[in-house]
């Protein structure tokens, strides 16, 4: 019987894969790590709770997670645990550094001293920046070029896997960069839940800027699948290309080729809530260091683990929405217990800091 360490467990990625391994394996011995910070909800763990071996802590404390470790002996590890907003990580960075970075490197430790059959660090397309006009894509070949705190703390720890990746190649460890999530159990800080929980309470849709910053939009089960795909692939040893071709390197983008203007992502969400997008949008002032648009090819996952995304967007959006709808004891509480989520950066110039918006 496999045991699985997955971290940030209860955050959204992480909870949907618990709740998608056991699905997929009802058997797994499955232990969730998470340190309950601030996007960590327990509460996303409710359906399976009673299936799972639940440990509250830091993955960038060495000492403890090495005893996790050795106390649980994992077959395979995921890390998705990460601070990952990136309105919060400009209003205070060091969190982000600690998580993700270090975290990684703590993760990866682990790994190497209490050895896996495999281990997968999770991270986000926007380590490779923001995608410079006329370029059609980021591939796994594609810089590092992260411009803001968020992603720049996520583009460390890609670092230092990488890192481990070729100072210690009997380690099986891979890396996956993932397009925009969307799906149930996500904070209503990001786009797609604070719109529909704003609108179920009488308030506006904020908008940064013109609303026409593209993103790659990706269903957060087929994300799952991805990773599950990779974490059990038999991928072979590196080969000594790769210490100057990262494309080598076990790293897969996961994409559903589907992009999407935030602009046309709030619409839907009021048309699914059968009312007029006119009314219920309102363009509020940009982040500072907003990504215009990005974008990653998954053609190397596609061609070498032959996967695909097997959902559909405008179904799965819809469905989304229907979700935290139906679901409002769930987010309720989430606001009761962290207050407002949105942002108004309008105010940094007379405060000194963006504080939450409550749109009407």
């Amino acid at each position: 019987m496999a045991v699985y360490l997955v971290t940030g467990a209860a955050g959204f990625i992480g909870a949907n894969y618990v709740h998608f391994l056991l699905e997929r394996e009802p058997e797994a011995q499955v232990v969730a790590v998470d340190y309950i910070g601030f996007a960590g909800n327990l509460a996303n763990l409710d359906p399976v709770i009673d299936r799972i071996t639940f440990e509250k802590a830091d993955i960038a404390d060495l000492e403890v997670m090495e005893a996790l470790y050795r106390r649980h002996r994992p077959d395979y590890v995921v890390n998705f645990a990460a601070e990952s907003h990136n309105d919060r990580a400009i209003l205070g960075p060091s969190a982000f550094m600690r998580s993700n970075a270090l975290g990684a490197q703590v993760m990866a430790e682990c790994s190497r001293l209490v050895p896996v059959r495999s281990h997968v660090h999770v991270s986000t397309i926007e380590v490779y920046g923001e995608l410079p006009a006329g370029q059609k894509w980021f591939t796994e070949r594609s810089p590092l070029n992260a411009k803001t705190p968020y992603s720049a703390a996520k583009a460390a720890g890609d670092q230092m896997v990488r890192a481990y990746m070729a100072t210690y190649p009997e380690m099986n460890i891979r890396m996956t960069h993932c397009a925009n999530n969307f799906g149930p159990y996500q904070l209503p800080e990001k786009l797609i839940p604070l719109g529909v929980t704003n609108v179920l309470r009488g308030r506006k849709i904020p908008v940064y800027g013109d609303g026409l910053q593209s993103r790659d939009w990706l269903h957060v089960l087929d994300h799952c699948d991805a990773v599950h795909q990779v974490l059990h692939a038999d991928l072979g040893p590196i080969p000594k290309e790769a210490a100057t071709d990262p494309g080598l390197l076990p790293i897969f983008d996961i994409s559903a080729r589907h992009e999407v203007t935030n602009i046309d992502i709030a619409r839907f969400v009021v048309h699914e809530l059968g009312l007029d997008p006119a009314e219920w949008i309102e363009h509020i002032e940009d982040r500072p260091n907003h990504d215009r648009r990005y974008v990653i090819n998954p053609e190397k996952l596609e061609r070498e683990l032959g996967w695909r995304p097997s959902r559909q967007f405008d179904t799965e959006m819809a469905a989304t929405v229907r979700w935290y709808a139906a679901n409002t004891g769930w987010w309720e509480q989430i606001l009761a217990d962290k207050g407002e989520l949105g942002f108004d950066w309008s105010r940094v110039a007379l405060e000194g800091q963006a504080r939450p918006v409550s749109t009407q």
